[in-house]
């Protein structure tokens, strides 16, 4: 048989070896884009601390925008994404060569990442992991295409492949995300049972004269009323969206409901107590308490049920649009719109919101009993109908008083689920073994509210008072340290929190607390020079105590710290346990509210509760 030319043989080598180059590009990408999606996953799930996956974020407003879940079925994006890309990288392993299956999984996912990219590009903000996973779907895409060129598989094992990770994948992620979000359910559910009971048998209270009314600047429905409604609210807020659709279904209906609406932007620019989460949050105030200035009350509502509707979201030529269609004077609008009494009035809300210890939005009042569990389905349109059935008397907004923030997070503490910290973990304690009361503090050296947190928990834990047991867990804001920290806030914190232990190495706990205490008494302008002067006059030889500094076992310890921390879901510091229910918030207007849970804790271990 004549042996064919070499130049054959050449000309066959070069789209073999293509193909593997493809194919290798191709798991490439589906592995990067299984790895990003499966960060955002553990974002989701909050298993980890993700850099750039904060409150304000592009991971949180991909994650809370429309393009954040599935419709009809609710599954979170990133996990279906996840899934997805499993499968695809499970097909690129399964084969040598391109099915037809896998070709058209690829082409499917490039033009989803062309979709969800437009999305982020339209939305105006910038999430770098989603990003990295649109980028491995076109890559991805691109190699299945040039690989389809050297002939698809007819038969493989890659179809199956394909599928069997897809279903596997999200069936788990599913199943977790599912488990999750029933626990977050329940205690949805249990938090609005509790809130709607108080309103139900809230006792009727006589209307002072001197007294102001609890309501906004513009109601809807008559002065007295069975159930009054009062909502700090925010225009870009979906969750207000949502609160805002039953409100407007009970109107609808006629029922003895007075509702009324306050001001709380989370943007920074009118809010200073804001993160500047929502980018037009303050212009949509501003245009709702323009309408009520130049129309009144009717004005005020058809401007908010238009900024609702277009989620507080508009360009200039839109507003325009807007202005004409619901006959308001353009020039005089614009004019009160950038005038300083709607920010006097939006500043004036904002601070009524903080007295009244307002965490987020939107926060909600039936009667001046607050709405807790809002988040469950159809919470508030439930709650409204539940004090009805009770048959309370109508009254004014006078009859109704909210608590102010301080007796709120006293309420947030003594309501939430004691957790179990394991006593093993915890290894810097003081204090008497059988105080009452048990304190578990994680915070940072330099972080001014730690301090304080410490220092009034410590004063109870000596002398002839002395009633908590006190465990401090050091958390360094600081990412050369601390993995589960999503910034640097204190560039010292690592250093102070080995100066912390290695304190402990060479005195044991009175060495820790000694060094601890001049720690968070000199958080300001802290650095290696200082602390090691300071070791001297605190009773440590300063080159033993450089060289324990140096001891490479204690970045472990640091670390296992840090662990802890996230495990216990801190998201930020101090976070404060007593008796082993967290206090959520303990600073209110210039009260230490830790004194409070402190005497209650005492008075509940003293009657055996």
């Amino acid at each position: 048989m004549p042996r064919k030319p070499a130049t054959d043989s050449a000309k066959a080598e070069p789209p073999t070896r293509a193909l593997a180059w493809w194919r290798v590009l191709g798991i490439v990408a589906a592995s990067a884009s299984v790895a990003a999606c499966a960060v955002l996953v553990m974002a989701h799930l909050r298993h980890v601390s993700v850099p750039g996956c904060g409150a304000g974020s592009g991971c949180a407003a991909a994650a809370g925008g429309r393009l954040g879940s599935i419709p009809l079925v609710g599954w979170p994006t990133s996990i279906v994404g996840a899934a997805y890309f499993a499968g695809v990288l499970a097909g690129w392993l399964s084969g040598a060569r391109v099915s037809r299956a896998l070709l058209w999984a690829a082409r499917l996912g490039a033009v989803a990442a062309v979709f969800f990219a437009g999305g982020m590009a339209g939305g105006g903000w910038f999430c770098t992991y989603c990003v990295i996973a649109h980028a491995g779907a076109v890559l991805g895409w691109v190699a299945a295409e040039r690989s389809a060129h050297a002939g698809v598989a007819e038969k493989s094992w890659q179809p199956m492949g394909l599928a069997g990770a897809w279903v596997v994948v999200l069936g788990v992620l599913v199943a977790v995300s599912g488990g999750r979000e029933k626990a977050a359910a329940t205690k949805a559910e249990e938090s609005l049972a509790r809130s709607t009971e108080t309103m139900v048998r809230r006792p009727g209270e006589a209307e002072p004269a001197a007294r102001m009314g609890f309501e906004g600047r513009y109601r809807r429905g008559p002065a007295a009323a069975a159930a009054r409604v009062v909502i700090f609210t925010d225009y870009q807020c979906p969750d207000c969206k949502e609160i805002e659709r039953q409100l407007e279904g009970l109107l609808r209906e006629g029922l003895p409901i007075a509702a009324s609406v306050k001001m709380f932007p989370l943007n920074s620019e009118c809010n200073p107590h804001a993160p500047a989460m929502h980018a037009n949050a303050c212009w949509a105030a501003r245009a709702a308490e323009a309408a009520g200035i130049v129309g009144g009350a009717e004005a005020f509502w058809r401007m908010h049920a238009w900024l609702f509707a277009r989620g507080g979201a508009f360009t200039d030529a839109e507003l325009d649009a807007g202005l004409a269609a619901m006959g308001f004077p353009r020039e005089t609008f614009l004019r009160v719109m950038t005038g300083a009494e709607v920010n006097v009035r939006i500043g004036t809300d904002v601070a009524e919101g903080m007295r009244l210890g307002i965490a987020q939005t939107p926060m909600i009042f039936i009667n001046g009993v607050e709405l807790k569990g809002w988040n469950a389905p159809n919470a508030l349109d439930r709650a409204v109908r539940a004090v009805l059935a009770a048959s309370p008397a109508a009254a004014t907004s006078v009859a109704d008083a909210p608590p102010d923030g301080a007796t709120r997070f006293l309420a947030d503490w003594r309501e939430s689920p004691v957790r179990s910290i394991p006593e093993a973990e915890l290894a810097h304690t003081v204090g008497p073994a059988d105080a009452p009361i048990r304190v578990v503090i994680f915070g940072d050296y330099q972080e001014p509210t730690t301090a304080e947190a410490d220092g009034l928990t410590r004063l109870y834990t000596t002398g002839e008072r002395a009633n908590i047991r006190y465990s401090f867990v050091p958390f360094p804001v600081d990412q050369s340290c601390n993995p589960f920290t999503q910034v640097t806030a204190f560039p010292m914190a690592c250093r102070a929190a080995l100066a912390a232990e290695a304190a402990g190495v060479l005195d044991g706990p009175e060495g820790f607390w000694r060094m601890h205490g001049w720690l968070m008494a000199n958080r300001e302008g802290l650095t290696d020079e200082a602390m090691l002067r300071a070791a001297g006059s605190l009773g440590f030889d300063p080159a033993a105590f450089a060289e324990a500094m140096q001891q490479p076992f204690l970045q472990d310890v640091i670390l296992a710290n840090a662990r802890l921390g996230n495990r216990m879901g801190l998201r930020s510091i101090p976070m404060v346990f007593v008796n082993g229910k967290q206090v959520a918030r303990w600073k209110w207007e210039n009260e230490n509210v830790l004194g409070r849970v402190f005497l209650e804790a005492a008075e509940h271990a003293g009657h055996g509760h």
